[in-house]
């Protein structure tokens, strides 16, 4: 390197890229510091290597213009590179996650959250400040002390090949690691997680890198064929073989034969994958609530905080008076809300880099609760009282199976922020209840952060109702805004109850996600201990409930992706079990809770896939292999629900089933 600023006199002149160089890293270190645990890791070499080769080539790219333009561009790149790195800042102390290149194009809806993403900015002074201090320095050296003329581009081809170089040397740490779950090499080659991007490799690389992966798909290496998970199915080899054994939840389908036909490798591929794949089997609950009535509720951040005897008692009442989970997790994914409600209706695992949802609405959704209602004559409706396209819901709804209403869009409700779960269920109730047998689907919105007195309308309705409660604002505002969905609640039950329907209806209520707008304090606050940020930060509550049916406790491990197959089973619906990525909770299925960062839950361990630590849950020891198992169990879910989006799977196998 020194020969190659020996060589060259022009560059070694102006100094232009240890600005870019130090420009670049310390943008990086401030998002470093503030957003990713150990801030000390693989990923700091990586990031250095990385914002040289960046020097690199900005510098090389910069003296390839005239020489007039240089200096405006070179001052124009430092706000710019500022203005992304705050970005990802401000949009990472909101959602928990980092913002996407697919983000910036739909970034006119975010807008509406301007008062909550102004708030945000207050929150993230300082790193912000260390950001316009950076781009005051840098456009003081670029102004006054560096000089950008030069007599010859001669030697100027250096400057690419010692980019080049670094991200050779980038690439071979990368392949020479650890290729384990949430590695700098699964980061890179298995699995499509900004998050992962970012710790790994830093804002610029990962902005990169998922621009790419947006513009060309992104495709890891097939997977290797799953085996059931250990443990659960050597026990069944062992145990009394029942003398009438249940039929499975499966469909008429030949995968075998699909595969040998199929000429296309991914979809033969996808065939032989799920012609393996075990399927659950009927058991004692299967058709327990064959022909009654359901409405499916997602709730806005709602969670097991949101329960509460005095001040929620409807909630407390759904929730102790029928099926009681111990072991409910509810994970955030890439798109918060939206992947949510993804999860929630349709039981596959959501598509990093988009909106699932949205991708979906050109697919054919057998399995969705709408369509399969729709099909035996139900009448099926969803209810969203936030603005109705919002997420592109006026698309992908309907493709649900929904006659769907939101604001804008017939459902009336007034426009304040955020709009009332109540007034929702006022307007709505009376288009179904006492009209034949029904279907409703509701995403409510009172539950939204931020959880004050002052910009949250549902909070401050209801501020007097926990001025007792000692504890923060945050709490106090967060269980104020869902006494508004208790309400909400209580109408539907009083409603159901003077038609005479309460006995033959369902009622299941599961949040799109844990309440992020609620600090680690805050969460401890309400638990009583210091929470766990890996696994009990999205433990939750899942309400199934039916006046008529007794309660009862269930213990086994399951989350949001779960209920979709579990409710095709409870009403005996006709659905194949291999086709979803998550398993009938009643079933005997073994369990498992996947997180975005691949992370797990089975009935004997839990898995922190940032740091490969394993947790059992009980005393036995794991069988040999399990962890390595099990991870690619999940991988190949993750794998398979994209493909099932991508190439419309459904409508392939299924024909005229759908």
């Amino acid at each position: 390197m020194k020969k190659l600023w020996e060589n060259w006199k022009p560059q070694r002149k102006n100094g232009l890229l240890y600005c870019y160089f130090g420009m670049l890293l310390l943008f990086e270190l401030v998002v470093r510091a503030w957003t990713v645990r150990p801030f000390f890791a693989v990923g700091l070499l990586l990031l250095c290597l990385l914002s040289l080769a960046g020097a690199l080539l900005l510098s090389f790219l910069t003296l390839l213009l005239p020489e007039k333009l240089r200096r405006p561009a070179a001052l124009l790149l430092t706000p710019g590179a500022a203005l992304i790195c705050g970005g990802q800042l401000v949009y990472y102390s909101y959602f928990n996650t980092y913002f996407r290149v697919f983000s910036m194009t739909h970034g006119g809806q975010a807008a509406q959250f301007w008062r909550d993403i102004l708030r945000e900015i207050l929150q993230c002074g300082l790193p912000l400040l260390l950001l316009l201090a950076g781009v005051v320095l840098f456009e003081l050296l670029l102004l006054r002390f560096t000089e950008l003329r030069s007599e010859s581009l001669r030697g100027l081809w250096k400057l690419p090949a010692a980019a080049a170089l670094s991200l050779l040397l980038c690439a071979a740490a990368t392949l020479a690691g650890d290729h384990s779950p949430n590695s700098p090499y699964d980061a890179a080659f298995r699995v499509n997680s900004i998050d992962a991007s970012v710790e790994h490799f830093g804002v610029g690389t990962a902005f990169f890198l998922d621009g790419g992966r947006m513009l060309f798909g992104f495709h890891p290496a097939a997977p290797a064929e799953s085996r059931p998970m250990p443990g659960d199915g050597e026990e069944e080899e062992t145990a009394e073989v029942e003398e009438t054994p249940l039929p499975p939840n499966v469909m008429d389908v030949d995968f075998e034969a699909l595969a040998e036909a199929e000429t296309d490798g991914t979809l033969a591929a996808m065939d032989r994958y799920f012609a393996q794949e075990e399927p659950s089997l009927q058991n004692e609950k299967t058709g327990l609530f064959r022909g009654k009535n359901l409405v499916m509720i997602c709730g806005e951040s709602f969670s097991s905080f949101a329960i509460h005897p005095v001040y929620t008692p409807t909630l407390y009442k759904l929730q102790n008076e029928g099926f009681t989970f111990t072991n409910f997790y509810n994970p955030i994914w890439d798109v918060s809300t939206i992947d949510g409600e993804y999860v929630y209706t349709q039981g596959l695992l959501p598509k990093a880099g988009t909106w699932s949802m949205q991708d979906s609405a050109g697919n054919r959704l057998p399995f969705t609760m709408g369509n399969q209602f729709r099909k035996l004559g139900y009448k099926t409706l969803a209810y969203h009282n936030h603005y109705a396209e919002y997420y592109g819901r006026t698309e992908s709804h309907p493709n649900m199976g929904y006659t769907y209403k939101g604001l804008g869009t017939g459902l009336k409700v007034t426009e304040i922020w955020p709009e009332s779960d109540l007034q929702m269920l006022e307007l709505t109730t009376g288009e179904y209840v006492g009209q034949g047998p029904f279907h409703v689907y509701y995403m409510t919105v009172s539950g939204h952060k931020n959880y004050n007195f002052t910009g949250q309308n549902m909070c401050a309705r209801h501020r007097e109702a926990v001025a007792d409660l000692e504890m923060s604002e945050a709490c106090r505002a967060y269980l104020a805004c869902h006494i508004e969905l208790d309400l909400a609640m209580e109408h539907l039950l009083r409603e159901l109850e003077a038609a005479g329907e309460l006995e033959d209806t369902v009622i299941v209520l599961c949040g799109d996600h844990y309440p992020y707008g609620l600090t680690e304090e805050e969460m401890s606050e309400f638990l009583g201990h210091p929470v766990d940020p890996v696994f009990e930060m999205y433990k939750s509550s899942l309400i199934l409930y039916n006046s008529a049916t007794p309660p009862e406790t269930v213990d086994k491990p399951c989350s949001s992706l779960d209920v979709l197959p579990t409710l095709s089973n409870l009403f005996g619906l006709e659905y194949d079990s291999r086709l979803l990525a998550g398993r009938d909770v009643f079933s005997d299925a073994p369990a498992l809770v996947m997180f975005n960062d691949r992370s797990w839950i089975t009935e004997l361990a839990f898995y922190n896939g940032k740091t490969g630590e394993v947790t059992l849950r009980g005393s036995a020891s794991l069988p040999r292999d399990y962890v390595e198992q099990v991870n690619q169990v999940v991988f190949n879910k993750f794998w398979f629900s994209q493909l099932i989006l991508e190439t419309d799977y459904y409508a392939r196998v299924l024909g005229d089933n759908l």
